[in-house]
């Protein structure tokens, strides 16, 4: 999905998103967990950003796990004491457990359909002890979802010079969210220009709770987020 744009995506990023902010608030609420997480698995980590902030700025032990080859690669980069891998979400066996796992920045509607999102979660509860914690930001629910948005935004890369504009459409495909994007990469003396499209499920929250009581989850659902307007927190049950 980001095999040609992963390597403009912390660009894109930079000035939307705060790492930092983001790295506080999961930190602050792993701390009221208990047992307290220290070994994270972060679910699609795209370039291990959260990992690093996690790692560095907090004290936590981070692994990562993205399909995007290329994302593994970056987020391997920037935290060499940590193991990051290629992997899909809804079927990887890294035989280990972790106190914690995290899913972020509403990856978990790449699983696509209920049947990906109960595989997902079944997965996620495999690699967890009994009373481990699962930290998973939703994707946007079926009544939020709006078809025909536009965004765009537009960022300069300081090494090459070129700039990079990412411009976004939404559309609708049954209970499916399509994200089709167009990037426009424009140099002194080079224009390119390449798409891609993302499908995220769009799932509603008594759909994620079934899915994930149904993997053996406790689950509440907090009214605070990073992007998204809630985080889910779940404990694997005994």
């Amino acid at each position: 999905m980001y095999d040609r744009s992963a390597a403009y995506y912390d660009l894109i990023y930079r000035d939307l998103k705060d790492y930092r902010d983001e790295a506080a608030k999961i930190d602050a609420l792993l701390q009221r967990l208990s047992p307290a997480p220290h070994r994270l698995l972060d679910v699609g980590c795209g370039t291990g950003e959260h990992a690093r902030r996690l790692c560095r700025d907090h004290g936590y032990a981070v692994d990562g796990l993205d399909i995007e080859p290329e994302f593994a690669s970056i987020a391997q980069a920037k935290n060499p004491s940590g193991s990051f891998r290629v992997g899909d979400m809804r079927d990887f066996d890294l035989k280990r457990s972790y106190d914690a796992i995290l899913c972020l920045f509403s990856s978990i509607g790449y699983t696509e359909t209920l049947q990906g999102l109960a595989k997902a979660f079944s997965c996620f509860a495999r690699h967890l002890p009994p009373g481990g914690w699962l930290v998973c930001e939703p994707w946007i629910t079926p009544d939020a979802w709006r078809d025909g948005q536009v965004d765009s935004v537009t960022a300069l890369d300081p090494k090459s010079g070129e700039t990079i504009t990412r411009t976004r459409m939404g559309e609708t495909d049954g209970l499916v969210s399509v994200l089709k994007i167009d990037y426009d990469i424009e140099g002194d003396a080079s224009f390119r220009q390449f798409s891609e499209i993302h499908r995220l499920g769009l799932f509603t929250r008594e759909q994620m709770r079934s899915a994930l009581e149904a993997a053996g989850f406790q689950v509440t659902w907090l009214p605070m987020g990073l992007q998204s307007d809630s985080l889910i927190v779940a404990q694997k049950m005994g």
